[in-house]
């Protein structure tokens, strides 16, 4: 990860306080839309710039919070919603497998709804008004979120909000990539399921072991659900 220059970040902010004062002046409605955008845009950017200075303190190490994929997925649209709205997006929501049956991620839920509001609002932003998909992949001892047909960290524009994404998924021992072919683009964040991430050590053993503690106690809310006796019962 590249360290941000200070000097730079001091330039973009002396840059957007320039756009705010000559939006406040501004007499014509559209003519002020654009400059707003225009902040909003290069706000984007500063902010990533500079969170991706302080994303090794605040994850190392890395928290453990348990965290149910599909309601981080729901709360990570909730923080997007009011420029979802602005822009004209809405959302479709995909899961591949039953929602109270995915596999459990583990880490920072704020950062790693953080790594979900970059991708969305990338995608969302250069694509105005075309709805957005969102998918719940399982994968082995992985869950994949997916925005297909995306147009999500396409310009330049984006690099700091993508580098941020990347770092925010690597600090988690998962990736975020692009996979595109001729009439296809996607964008695919992968994480790993069942157990905290340990750099530098294999987390096999523990995600196995935390799926079964899962498993089981999926097994045992749907027997209790259904009415079925349970080895306290007998």
């Amino acid at each position: 990860m590249t360290a941000a220059d200070p000097s730079d970040l001091g330039r973009q902010l002396g840059s957007l306080r320039h756009q705010l004062q000559l939006a406040r002046l501004a007499a014509d409605p559209a003519r002020q839309a654009r400059q707003l955008a225009a902040l909003d845009a290069g706000l984007r950017v500063l902010t990533a710039r500079a969170d991706l200075l302080r994303l090794s303190h605040e994850l190392t190490p890395l928290p453990t919070e348990r965290l149910e994929p599909w309601p981080l997925l729901e709360q990570a649209w909730q923080e997007v919603a009011a420029l979802a709205a602005s822009l004209g997006v809405q959302a479709q929501f995909r899961p591949h497998a039953d929602p109270s049956a995915l596999g459990a991620l583990y880490g920072s839920g704020r950062w790693l709804r953080r790594l979900l509001t970059e991708c969305i609002e990338s995608a969302m932003v250069n694509a105005p008004g075309c709805p957005i998909e969102l998918e719940h992949r399982p994968f082995g001892a992985h869950a994949q979120i997916v925005l297909p047909h995306t147009r999500a960290f396409t310009t330049d524009h984006d690099s700091p909000s993508r580098q941020l994404a990347e770092a925010i998924a690597q600090a988690h021992g998962g990736a975020l990539r692009i996979e595109q072919d001729e009439d296809h683009r996607e964008l695919v964040v992968e994480l790993p399921t069942g157990a905290p991430y340990q750099a530098g050590e294999s987390s096999a053993p523990a995600q196995a072991a935390r799926f079964a503690q899962d498993l089981a106690a999926l097994q045992e809310r749907a027997r209790r659900r259904h009415g079925v006796p349970t080895g306290e019962d007998r």
